[in-house]
C-alpha cells in the first residue's frame, strides 16, 4: 500500500478533511500538497537511514517498540505538538528550515509560504506515522529482546533517528519544555543493535509507503 493509500484510509476515511480542516484549506488543496510532500519526504528519510546504519537501527527500534505517532488520531497528526515535531523532522532530513521550505515550496508553486511550512511539517509526521503502521506486524514479529545497556535514556527527539549519536545525546540531557511523541532509546551509549530472526533492509520497511497503487 502506498503512502497516500495509508493515509487517505486512515482516521476513518477523514484524514484529508482533517488537515484541512487544521490548516484552513480546502481537501483538494491539502490532498495535492500532502501528495507530493509525503512521497519525497520519505524518499530522503529512506536516503538518510541508508547512508547511516546507526540511523536505520535507531528508525528500526523505534518502529519496533511502537513509538511513533497513531495514524489514527488527528491531533497525533495534525495538532500544535504534533507540527512542531515535524518542524524537527524536516530539519534533519534537508538540513535547515530553510532548505526544507525551498524543495517544498517546488513541489507545491500554488501554495503560500506559511502553507508550505505547515503542510511540510504535518506531511512529515504522516510519514513516521505511516511507517509505524505499516510495519508494526513484521516488525514486532521479528523483533528479539535486546542486550540491557547501562545509562539509557529515553529520547524525546526525531533527530535520534536521523542525527549522530552525539548530538542527539546532548539534545536528550537538556531539560524539556513539551513531551515530544516520537521516541528513542539512546542516552549516552551507542543503542544496542537488536537480535532479529531475519535481516531487515531499509527497502523492507519502506517497501510499502513507497510502492503500491500510487
Amino acid at each position: 500500500m502506498a503512502i497516500l493509500d495509508l493515509l487517505e484510509a486512515a482516521q476513518g476515511g477523514a484524514f484529508f478533511q482533517n488537515v484541512a480542516a487544521a490548516t484552513g484549506l480546502d481537501v483538494l488543496s491539502a490532498e495535492k500538497a500532502i501528495a507530493a510532500f509525503a512521497p519525497a519526504i520519505a524518499e530522503k528519510l529512506k536516503a538518510k537511514a541508508a547512508a547511516d546504519p546507526a540511523a536505520f537501527e535507531n528508525l528500526l527500534q523505534l518502529l519496533e517498540d511502537g513509538d511513533g505517532s497513531d495514524i489514527n488520531d488527528p491531533d497525533a497528526i495534525s495538532g500544535a505538538e504534533a507540527v512542531s515535531d515535524g518542524r524537527e523532522i524536516l530539519e534533519d532530513l534537508y538540513g535547515s528550515p530553510t532548505a526544507a521550505q525551498k524543495v517544498l515550496a517546488k513541489l507545491a508553486p500554488e501554495l503560500d509560504t506559511a502553507a508550505v511550512a505547515k503542510l511540510g511539517a504535518i506531511s512529515a509526521t504522516s510519514v513516521l506515522a505511516a511507517l509505524s503502521a505499516s510495519n508494526v506486524q513484521t516488525l514486532t514479529s521479528d523483533a528479539a529482546p535486546a542486550a540491557s545497556v547501562g545509562g539509557g535514556l529515553m529520547s524525546v527527539i526525531i533527530a535520534a533517528i536521523v542525527k549522530g549519536f552525539m548530538q542527539s545525546a546532548e539534545r536528550q540531557l537538556a531539560p524539556r519544555r513539551r513531551r515530544r511523541r516520537y521516541t528513542s532509546y539512546t542516552g549516552r551509549r551507542r543503542a544496542p543493535v537488536r537480535r532479529r530472526r531475519r535481516s531487515i533492509g531499509v527497502d523492507d520497511i519502506f517497501r510499502e509507503i513507497l510502492g503500491g497503487r500510487r
